[in-house]
């Protein structure tokens, strides 16, 4: 736990200097409002469509301080030869944050079928063998490998900043290791909780070989993954059994909470139920609310809220995580999602879920969030 403590004295150092890169935002916008009392980071934005330099802009106007992209594995590593990762996609969205002065925080997910297959032993398709997290020793190799060569791209004094001197110096100090670990849907065969443990283990010593004062999230735990019928793997059990692993809490900074609910006081629920376990275990980590949202569409999914709903449920929900940002640690709430859909939706409330249609027009939701950021 000092080891925890003497971290973030200088991640709160590293964070204090990347805010002051903020750019002034157009001069044309007119003002919402005062800078808020909060830093600017805690509110914080996850698309779910890919992000155009407009997308980026058009947040940096709206004062959002955190970016929480996917950093996904098999798409940036597809092969087994060495020195042939494709940073294209995440190159671009990292300039277009630091001209806004946002900081980057990814969620890095996504296994390889080279690392699936030939050295897990899996029998998988591609679209199935990116959930299938790594678990033998060459795979998480292969794991620690590739995060640190992210960190030594992307952190401080990493490669892209010093061959792009033209852009504020704004590097990803916040590492965020897989996705709702509790649920099926991003983790395969099933939800585990040491297999987990272990990915983050060897994680953790990957990154903060390159960046000792990175801070590393657990994955984003979905509150009820499995229905009432499977309650140990609700977001708190789950997380109670990891804390149950000898010396596992030294591993991460931040505990990350995905309290999808149709209204608030089951939102509420999940979040203090979390914060409890945290408190159970003698920890002092920070708290992090990387995915909440509702439907700007009305339907029989209880997260279609309508327009005038999801603007309402954002205000709640803002209320609330700044009211308990010091009484639970949280350190930032980041909004699902950024833009509608234009396709299938990934979800069936997901397609509108975001605060801007897809011509990127915003809707209410996004001026209510506008009255907390200071932005327009």
């Amino acid at each position: 736990m000092a080891h925890r403590a003497t971290r973030h004295l200088l991640i709160a150092a590293t964070t204090a200097i990347a805010v002051l890169a903020v750019l002034a935002t157009s001069a044309t916008a007119p003002a919402r409002g005062p800078a808020p009392a909060v830093p600017k980071t805690f509110y914080g934005i996850v698309p779910q469509t890919p992000l155009l330099d407009a997308d980026i802009d058009r947040m940096g106007q709206g004062q959002i301080g955190t970016l929480r992209i996917l950093m996904n594995w098999a798409s940036v590593d597809r092969t087994a030869a060495a020195d042939d990762n494709d940073w294209s996609q995440i190159d671009l969205a990292v300039a277009a944050a630091a001209r806004n002065g946002i900081q980057v925080v990814p969620f890095v997910f996504g296994t390889p079928p080279w690392v699936a297959q030939g050295l897990d032993n899996r029998s998988c398709s591609v679209e199935r063998c990116v959930l299938l997290a790594p678990t033998q020793a060459a795979a998480l190799a292969e794991w620690k490998r590739f995060l640190g060569e992210a960190v030594a791209r992307y952190g401080p004094n990493g490669t892209f900043f010093a061959d792009h001197p033209e852009l504020p110096a704004t590097p990803i100090v916040t590492w965020q290791l897989w996705n709702e670990m509790n649920s099926k849907s991003f983790y395969l065969p099933k939800p585990n909780v040491n297999a987990y443990a272990a990915l983050v283990t060897t994680g953790a010593e990957a990154i903060r070989a390159v960046d000792p004062a990175a801070k590393i999230l657990l994955g984003g735990m979905y509150g009820y993954p499995g229905g009432v019928k499977k309650p140990k793997l609700f977001a708190w059990n789950f997380l109670r059994k990891l804390y149950a692993i000898p010396g596992f809490a030294n591993q991460f900074d931040g505990v990350a909470v995905h309290p999808y609910a149709a209204r608030m006081s089951k939102v509420t629920r999940q979040t203090k139920l979390m914060r409890k376990e945290i408190t159970r275990a003698g920890d002092n980590a920070e708290m992090w609310i990387t995915e909440v949202g509702w439907s700007s569409a009305t339907g029989k999914n209880p997260l279609q809220r309508g327009k005038k709903g999801q603007a309402r449920r954002l205000r709640e929900a803002m209320r609330y995580f700044l009211a308990k940002r010091t009484a639970f640690n949280i350190a930032g709430v980041t909004w699902f999602a950024w833009r509608d859909l234009a396709g299938p939706p990934i979800c069936d409330w997901c397609g509108n879920a975001g605060l801007f249609d897809v011509a990127l027009t915003p809707k209410r939701a996004w001026n209510t969030l506008m009255t907390f950021t200071g932005g327009s």
